[in-house]
C-alpha cells in the first residue's frame, strides 16, 4: 500500500540537542533540506545544560588505541577509529561553526602531560585534550537555563549556526513512531501539541534521506532504568525529556542494543519535593588540589569507597550499586554524606540545574536551609548523628576516628586510595549529615550502530533510513571519556546528516529519471 504523507523533507531529525542540530546543519551543507523535530516545550534537551568541554585529539591512531582500551571490546573497531578521526576533526568543525555566530574559541590544553585530567593513564592519552567555548560578554545565556553556562554558549554557537541556514526547528512536536516500507525507514508520525501539552494535530512526515534519532537517552524512562541498571533506584539529574524514545522506536524497527548498562553518573541527592535529582557541587574530572570536605558511610556507619575518584560522576555511581547477598539488600542505597561545620561553610554542598518547566531550586550557599528543610542532619557529636540516621551505635565515631587518622598522618587514605590533596579532617562539631542515592547524568546505551551511523539489527545489518547520533547509542561501553559526549554528538551528527543526505540525493535522482 502506498504511503500517504502530510509533507516531505529530505533529512527528519529528531531531538534539538548538540547532535541533532549538527546532523541537520550537516544534511544542509550536503544540499539536503531538514526538519529538527524537540519533544519538549524548550530546544536544547540536555546538551544546552552541559557543562561545555569538549575531547579533542591531535592523533587518530593515538585516539584510536585509547578508546579501544576505555571500550573494554564492547564497540567494534570500525566505530572507534570514524570517533576517533572526528576527535581530531572537531578544533575545525568548531571554527566553520564560529563563522556563524558571536563566541570565540579557545582551546584548554593544560593536560598535555602525563598528569591529564580528563583521560586515564592508558595509551594514546598524551594525544588527548579538551576545548571549550570562550565566555561572550555580549550574550547572557538562554534565560531559561540555569547551571553549567558553558554549555548553554556552545548551543548558542550551534543555535546560530541553524538558524543561518533557516533550518525549521519545531519544539512540542514530539516523534512517536517510525514509519516503514518493506523494512525501510520512510518517514515518521508526529504530533504538534499546545503550550498545554495538548495534541492539536498529528502528521505523517516522509523522509527521502531518512530519519535521525538524536534522541537522548533514558534518564527519565523508569522502565527502561528499571530492566538495565543493576541497583534501584537511580535518579535522573537533568533532561527530563529523556525517555528513551528514540531506543524504542529503534527497537520497533529492528535495531540491536549495546551499552544499556553504561550510565554516566555519581552519587547525589534526591528529596520528594523535586521530581530530578541534584548533584553535589565538585563535578567534572578530579582536580588533585581540590579538597572535597566530606566522607560516604553505608548503612551500617562504614566507609565504602574513594569518593573522589578520577571521574567521580562517572564511575562513583559504582561502588552505590553493590548488592549484598547475606541481608538480600543494597547497604549503600542509600548511603550518607557526612561533613563537619568547616565543611559546611565551604560553600554549597548541592548544585542543581535545570531549564524553564522544571521547579527551581537553588541551593543555599551556607547550606543552612537544606538544614531547615530537614534535608541536612546535624548533631552535636556523631553518635547523636548516628542516631538521627537510624545507624548502630558508634559507628559514625569509629568511621570519623580512621578517617581522621589518615588526614593527620597525612599519607592519603589507606583503605580506598584517596589522594591527600583531596582529604580534610572532620573534626569540628556540629556534624552534618546528608542521604545520598545514585544518580544519573545521563546514560551511553542505545540501538547499535556502525560507522556510517546507520542503526543495524542484531546480524549487523543496517536498518534502511534510520540513523542514529549522540548520546542515543553512545561508543562509550565501558568507560567514559570527559568531555566525549558532546564531542560524539558534533562527530556523530555530522556523519549521520550528510549520509542521510546522500541517500536524500539518490532518491532524488532516481524519481527524476
Amino acid at each position: 500500500m502506498r504511503q500517504s504523507w502530510d509533507m516531505t523533507v529530505d533529512v527528519l531529525v529528531a531531538g534539538s540537542g548538540y547532535a541533532g542540530c549538527m546532523a541537520a546543519i550537516a544534511a544542509s551543507d550536503a544540499g539536503s533540506s531538514a526538519l529538527i523535530l524537540e519533544k519538549q516545550p524548550r530546544f536544547g534537551g540536555l546538551s544546552i545544560l552541559s557543562a561545555g568541554g569538549m575531547a579533542v585529539s591531535d592523533d587518530a591512531e593515538a585516539a584510536f588505541q585509547y578508546l579501544k582500551r576505555t571500550d573494554m571490546g564492547t564497540t567494534p573497531d570500525s566505530v572507534l577509529r570514524a570517533f576517533a578521526k572526528g576527535l581530531t576533526e572537531m578544533p575545525g568543525i568548531l571554527k566553520e561553526l564560529e563563522c556563524h555566530s558571536a563566541p570565540g574559541l579557545a582551546s584548554m590544553r593544560a593536560d598535555l602531560n602525563p598528569e591529564s585530567k580528563i583521560t586515564y593513564p592508558f595509551p594514546g592519552r598524551e594525544h588527548i585534550f579538551s576545548m571549550k567555548i570562550k565566555p561572550n560578554p555580549d550574550w547572557d545565556g538562554f534565560p531559561w537555563v540555569h547551571g553549567l553556562r558553558a554549555g548553554a554558549r556552545l548551543y548558542k554557537l550551534v543555535l546560530d549556526n541553524v538558524e543561518s541556514r533557516a533550518i525549521p526547528l519545531w519544539v512540542n512536536a514530539p516523534v512517536r513512531r517510525l514509519v516503514t516500507d518493506d523494512g525501510v525507514v520512510t518517514g515518521a508520525v508526529i504530533d504538534q501539541l499546545d503550550s498545554a501539552g495538548k495534541v492539536t494535530r498529528s502528521l505523517r512526515i516522509r523522509a527521502r534521506g531518512g530519519v535521525v534519532l538524536a534522541t537522548g537517552g533514558y534518564e527519565f524512562a523508569e522502565d527502561l532504568k528499571l530492566q538495565y541498571f543493576w541497583g534501584q533506584p537511580v535518579y535522573g539529574v537533568s533532561g527530563a525529556g529523556n525517555t528513551g524514545d528514540g531506543i524504542k522506536m529503534a527497537q520497533k524497527a529492528g535495531a540491536a542494543l549495546w551499552h544499556m548498562w553504561h550510565m554516566h553518573g555519581g552519587y547525589g541527592f534526591k528529596f520528594p519535593e523535586i521530581p530530578y535529582a541534584i548533584r553535589h557541587r565538585i563535578n567534572g574530572p578530579r582536580i588533585d588540589r581540590q579538597v572535597m570536605p566530606w566522607i560516604l558511610l553505608d548503612r551500617k556507619g562504614r566507609r565504602f569507597m574513594n569518593e573522589y575518584e578520577k571521574a567521580n560522576q562517572d564511575t562513583g555511581v559504582r561502588h552505590l550499586l553493590a548488592y549484598d547477598a547475606e541481608t538480600q539488600s543494597f547497604p549503600r542505597i542509600p548511603c550518607f554524606m557526612i561533613f563537619d561545620e568547616t565543611g559546611r561553610e565551604s560553600g554549597p554542598i548541592g548544585f542543581p540545574f535545570f531549564q524553564e518547566g522544571e521547579p527551581a531550586y537553588h541551593w543555599s550557599r551556607d547550606n543552612l536551609t537544606e538544614v531547615e528543610n530537614g534535608w541536612i542532619k546535624r548533631g552535636n557529636t556523631p553518635a547523636e548523628l548516628a542516631q538521627q540516621l537510624g545507624l548502630p551505635s558508634g559507628a559514625i565515631e569509629a568511621s570519623l576516628d580512621r578517617w581522621n587518622a589518615f588526614c593527620e598522618r597525612g599519607r592519603g587514605d589507606e583503605d580506598h586510595g584517596r589522594l591527600p590533596t583531596t582529604m580534610a579532617p572532620l573534626v569540628r562539631p556540629p556534624f552534618h549529615a546528608l542521604e545520598c542515592w545514585p544518580i544519573v547524568t545521563n546514560t551511553q546505551g542505545g540501538p547499535a550502530h556502525n560507522a556510517d551511523q546507520q542503526i543495524v539489527d542484531p546480524f549487523g545489518d543496517p536498518i534502511p533510513g534510520l540513523f542514529a547520533a549522540g548520546e542515543n547509542g553512545s561508543v562509550f561501553g565501558h568507560l567514559y571519556l570527559e568531555g566525549g559526549n558532546l564531542t560524539e554528538c558534533f562527530v556523530t551528527g555530522r556523519i549521520a546528516g550528510n549520509n542521510a543526505a546522500q541517500v536524500a540525493k539518490r532518491s532524488n535522482q532516481t524519481a527524476v529519471t
